[in-house]
């Protein structure tokens, strides 16, 4: 058989190519080679495909030292891992509560140990790591070698050639498993875990009830989950719509109601709740898991669900991760699929939230309109160019409506712009993709007025005016590159203005040179006189005819970089004051029909108001608006004065997973963007906020007085829990309680030497020696014992002389004598 074994010159090439250590990985490369059939080629593309996988793949180093260490990890040199010695009678032994006075010997501290022994497991380990199988001092390894070197010897004798023997198991790949415990370098400790069922999923533990309480008048949000595939703002998006009346009506509206909404203890965490007829379907194998729901998923039950939890629930947050699974259309975000699946089922219920778009062509007749579009949910997403002209929600809304003519720069025939033909009472955008670098305007009141069909033609002016300043803003941005870059022979540029700063840094340093060079000669003349020229730097410049033709042809070179310079820095402050007032005019474009009741203006605007009523996060973090109780709005007054923003963080992992935070709108509009550069952003009408509440229905209404017993009964479990270890720490006594022996003293006793035990009367009550009004003799008046209990007690009375009362005991008209009741279980008397 050929040898598997690797020769020095593969081994060496392979550590060369990969640029590895010759002695710390040349074990690695030569399970390498072994395992690739000393292929240096092979190894190295493995290697430089994933370093990381190739070492945790080749390194199999595994230290059995530790199974022979003793208790502290420390090494044992003398083979046995037990030593055991008779204990004397007053020796300590840390842990061990030591006899009383007059026993006999101890017993061992722990049985023997067989650690050190290798089992025939860990040989085969050693075998295929290619280790030392000698073992030490271990007697069962030097049986085996003899036993095998009698067999081969009795083998050679009756002439039976015996086949050499490989190490290691062999499969189809020919690569030796290695058993044994998991080894630093193979796993990370961070990603040591459970391994996930399905993409994404985490395992967490759940904060205790009491800081997944609701606080009395904050509201209840709901977040993605652990167990939700992806980040999303669905959590977020239907914590808003709750605190939109309208809008929370209408989700109750959706689909038919249930008459039982079913119970889940964790429901709210994201397991989904399933009918009994399902159930029994899954329990007997009459559908699948993934048939469970069959061609209807019914996402509406659980939306009426989540409503209701967020009506009145105990807790401060719930999950949306079932609703997420639930909806169709997977290849999209669940925000968008929500709203799409609810328009398709239920549209006439929708229509409140629901937006009616349509492409028209720009210099058509209004009644041409193609390609309409029903949706909830307006996503903008731009180019990093784009947003150098988007400062505002409305500029990023243009970039959307009119995008075929602001990218192209032009208007003609063909130009095409979107129209709202119908808006709802509730108007949802999100912006997603990178999103902008720094931030642009949300504003806190939305005026979509331009966007009206019946606002066309004021629309195609703005556009054209949008037209107008791109072209402009190009021009000067070739004309500002032109005047900066200067293009290089060897195809790089720099820019003008460095260029001449760099020229006229030189020209002065040349210029000092020569001046300094010519007042050397007049010193150097002088001799160095320094009564004459006290200062050198005074002394005159003596330069010879030709110096001072360099220095003139420098100094002309000076001043004309330095012209040159002023005049570039005057073209490009022109250039920039022409661009700001593009920027500034780009601005009033942007502000055009966005001011109601503006005088002057010979058409009033007709569109509905749209107030801020809250933003959502990807990452669980919600801003949202909650309007205040209607008994608290003072008639005549504004309601709207007495909102409050809440933002609702949740934090998994932290020691208050759960935060709670008024702010004002100012700050909101001003943190947000520090938390996400992709909010969604929630806008609604007076309309939609002044619509009275829906009452929840009968099922409904159980549904969230069952999860709230639930929480509840979670949170006196807790409660006893807490109330059970505080009882037994007050129930244990102290450590080494009336125990007068220290590692100073050297003596292990129970109790103090003072302290007498004699043994009470079992026949008899046990009598108190102090205690009054105990009965009549002073006896312990009880509830009757039966005999086989009698059985079972015993009394121990502990008497204490004064000498060993402690210090806190003195004065005190206490007795000094104790009776302890103990029961001992299942202990025949003789």
């Amino acid at each position: 058989m050929a040898s598997n074994e690797p020769t020095e010159a593969e081994i060496s090439q392979v550590i060369d190519f990969a640029n590895l250590h010759p002695r710390e990985d040349r074990t690695m490369v030569i399970q390498a080679l072994r395992d690739n059939g000393c292929s240096p080629e092979t190894v190295v593309m493995q290697f430089f495909d994933n370093p990381t996988n190739f070492r945790n793949k080749f390194t199999r180093s595994w230290n059995d030292s530790m199974f022979s260490a003793d208790r502290d990890g420390s090494d044992n040199a003398a083979g046995t891992s037990f030593h055991i010695e008779s204990m004397n009678q007053n020796d300590i032994i840390m842990g061990v509560t030591p006899p009383p006075d007059g026993g006999g010997l101890g017993a061992p501290s722990r049985p023997p140990s067989r650690s050190n022994d290798r089992s025939p497991l860990g040989r085969m380990v050693d075998w295929a790591a290619g280790g030392d199988m000698t073992g030490g001092n271990s007697s069962h390894s030097r049986e085996d070698e003899d036993m095998q070197r009698a067999l081969r010897e009795s083998a050679q004798e009756a002439g039976i050639t015996l086949p050499q023997q490989e190490s290691g198991v062999l499969d189809a790949n020919t690569s030796e498993p290695c058993f044994g415990p998991a080894n630093r370098n193979d796993y990370d400790q961070d990603t040591w875990a459970m391994v996930p069922t399905k993409e994404s999923s985490r395992t967490a533990t759940d904060p205790p009830p009491e800081l997944r309480r609701r606080e009395p008048g904050t509201p209840a949000f709901l977040i993605h989950g652990v167990n939700s595939s992806g980040e999303h703002c669905l959590g977020g998006l239907l914590t808003i719509l709750h605190e939109i009346p309208l809008a929370r009506n209408v989700l109750l509206r959706t689909g038919a109601g249930a008459e039982s909404y079913g119970f889940n203890s964790d429901w709210w965490k994201g397991q989904e709740i399933l009918s009994p007829f399902i159930l029994n379907q899954l329990q007997a194998g009459e559908v699948t898991w993934g048939e469970r729901h069959g061609p209807s998923t019914n996402c509406e039950e659980e939306l009426h669900r989540l409503m209701a939890f967020l009506d009145s629930t105990d807790r401060s947050y719930g999950v949306v991760s079932v609703l997420s699974d639930l909806l169709p259309f997977s290849a999209i975000g669940p925000e968008k699929r929500l709203f799409e699946y609810l328009i398709q089922q239920c549209s006439s219920v929708m229509m409140p939230l629901t937006q009616t778009a349509a492409l028209a062509h720009v210099f058509d007749d209004d009644d041409d309109w193609e390609e309409e579009a029903k949706f909830g949910l307006l996503e903008m997403e731009h180019l990093q160019l784009d947003y150098e002209n988007i400062k505002t929600l409305y500029e990023s809304l243009d970039h959307i409506m009119w995008n075929h003519v602001l990218s192209t720069g032009e208007l003609n025939q063909s130009s095409k712009m979107a129209m709202f033909r119908q808006m709802g009472e509730v108007l949802i955008m999100k912006v997603t993709g990178a999103g902008p670098e720094d931030s642009f305007e949300i504003p806190k009141e939305f005026y979509p007025e331009r966007y009206l069909a019946s606002r066309k033609d004021e629309a195609t002016r703005i556009q054209r005016g949008w037209c107008d300043c791109k072209a402009r803003l190009e021009r000067l941005l070739e004309r500002e590159k032109k005047e900066v870059d200067v293009n290089l022979d060897w195809n790089q540029s720099l820019t003008k203005k460095d260029m001449l700063q760099k020229v006229i840094e030189r020209c002065s340093m040349y210029s000092e040179y020569l001046k300094s060079r010519g007042k050397f000669r007049a010193m150097e003349a002088s001799g160095f006189d320094t009564d004459k020229y006290p200062d050198y730097r005074a002394a005159p410049s003596d330069m010879t005819e030709e110096e001072k033709k360099q220095h003139d042809e420098v100094s002309s070179a000076l001043g004309t970089a330095e012209e040159a310079l002023v005049d570039l820095e005057t073209k490009l402050k022109a250039i920039s004051q022409d661009k700001n007032a593009i920027r500034t005019k780009q601005r009033f474009l942007g502000q055009l029909l966005t001011v109601p009741d503006k005088k002057g203006r010979p058409k009033p605007m007709t569109c509905n108001k749209y107030l801020l009523r809250g933003i959502a996060t990807h990452n669980d973090i919600v801003y949202v608006c909650q309007m205040p109780q209607p008994d608290l709005i003072q008639l005549g007054g504004d309601p709207r004065a007495h909102d409050k923003w809440w933002k609702l963080i949740y934090s998994h992992g932290s020691d208050e997973p759960v935060k709670t935070e008024v702010l004002t709108m100012d700050s909101v509009l001003r943190e947000v963007w520090e938390v996400t550069k992709t909010p969604l952003i929630i806008y609604a009408t007076e309309k939609a906020l002044e619509e009275a509440i829906m009452p929840l229905s009968a099922p409904l209404e159980r549904f969230v007085r069952a999860d709230n017993k639930a929480f509840q009964q979670e949170l006196s479990r807790e409660r006893a829990e807490a109330d059970e270890v505080r009882l037994t720490e007050k129930m244990l006594p102290p450590k080494r309680k009336h125990r007068s022996d220290s590692m100073d003293s050297n003596r292990a006793s129970m109790g103090s030497d003072e302290v007498e035990t004699e043994p009470a009367d079992l026949s008899e009550p046990v009598a108190r020696t102090g205690g009054g009004g105990g009965g009549q003799d002073g006896y312990h008046k009880g509830p009757g014992r039966a005999p086989e209990m009698q059985e079972r007690c015993r009394s121990l009375t502990l008497t204490g002389s004064p000498l060993a009362a402690s210090p806190q005991t003195v004065g005190r008209d206490e007795s000094q004598t104790k009776t302890i009741d103990m029961e001992l279980v299942d202990c025949d008397e003789e």
